[in-house]
């Protein structure tokens, strides 16, 4: 059976109607998609009979949005409690199932976490949305409108080259220094529950001198994988940019080597899957300092005679279409095409 896709998006919800609850931040998202042209499923609206797993919607549906809450029933690895929420359960299996045959008319699928959720713990609820970036209620119910709007608007256009791309709403947040970024972020938190994650920069303090160990090894406990690439301290480009920064000779070197080691003994101390942390060096001039996070990427460029730490670093998330975080990607693999793999 093949169905003509008739909904823009379907829109999943759980628990009651209670102030704060997920079917009431649902219906203002009902509300203000429809009142902007989208085309919506949502249950309390679009149905007249008793609940039910609608499978059929979800099915002639081209994205899928769950708005919930921190009071969603979890089993003991944060899924969803299929036992309490069997209706919403087989509506999330029905989307999923449908990405897993390749229907090539869905889009994407995520979470609104509404309330006091812990980054990254939405992610576990189910398969389809464990390698997705999700939405977070900031308490600007305005703005958060706005974005799951803008969303789905690219979702649905996600067809257009770059060059007729003359706007990119991927860059969430801007800030003045990398320490700033690090602090509103939550870095470690992101590092903890990520899935991939690539870096390249000079010294790669972030993930070797000021991360938390524990955050790294949660990670690779999860199964995630990390890669840095390291200016090499003995190259050609190591000393021209201590010139650069007016720094004395060897200091970005001796740092750099310091932070290598810190990340070899952190690959030492893993008990399991020390092969999913890959240390390597290149030796190019280095432009870009970027730390990608799954589908985060976290982007800073470097000034002629200002050290890394001290630039404005831009929080960019993965779109339908993300021009900016596509670029830079392509920049990182190259670099990694250029390395040299270093070996414990």
């Amino acid at each position: 059976m093949k169905l003509k896709k008739e909904y823009d998006i379907f829109i999943a919800y759980h628990g009651s109607y209670e102030q704060g609850s997920s079917a009431e931040f649902a219906d203002k998202i009902y509300e203000y998609l429809t009142k902007h042209g989208k085309k919506c499923f949502f249950f309390p609206r679009a149905a007249k009979d008793t609940y039910k797993a609608n499978i059929i919607e979800v099915m002639k549906s081209r994205l899928f949005l769950l708005v919930c809450t921190p009071t969603i029933h979890t089993d003991e690895n944060k899924h969803i409690d299929s036992r309490i929420h069997y209706e919403l359960s087989t509506e999330i299996d029905a989307f999923y199932a449908l990405t897993q045959l390749g229907d090539a008319k869905l889009k994407d699928a995520k979470i609104l976490a509404c309330g006091n959720w812990h980054k990254g713990d939405e992610a576990f609820l189910h398969e389809l949305f464990s390698k997705r970036t999700h939405f977070y209620d900031n308490g600007n119910i305005q703005n958060t409108l706005e974005i799951v709007d803008n969303w789905i608007t690219e979702s649905l256009h996600d067809t257009r080259s770059w060059n007729e791309t003359q706007i990119t709403t991927e860059i969430k947040e801007v800030f003045a220094t990398r320490a700033s970024m690090n602090q509103s972020c939550h870095f470690d938190d992101l590092v903890a529950t990520a899935k991939h994650i690539r870096a390249v920069g000079i010294s790669n303090s972030e993930l070797t001198a000021r991360i938390n160990p524990s955050a790294i090894r949660n990670c690779i406990a999860r199964g995630g994988k990390i890669e840095i690439l390291f200016l090499d301290p003995n190259g050609k480009y190591t000393p021209l940019r201590e010139q650069e920064e007016g720094l004395r000779t060897n200091r970005i070197k001796n740092i750099t080597n310091v932070n290598i080691e810190t990340a070899l003994d952190i690959q030492d101390s893993l008990q399991e899957n020390r092969e999913n942390i890959s240390l390597y060096l290149y030796d190019k001039p280095p432009r870009m300092n970027m730390i990608f996070v799954d589908d985060y990427l976290i982007l800073q460029y470097y000034s002629n005679n200002i050290q890394g730490i001290n630039n404005p670093s831009f929080f960019i998330e993965k779109q339908a279409v993300s021009p900016v975080y596509e670029f830079c990607e392509k920049s990182y693999e190259y670099l990694k095409s250029e390395s040299t793999l270093l070996e414990a």
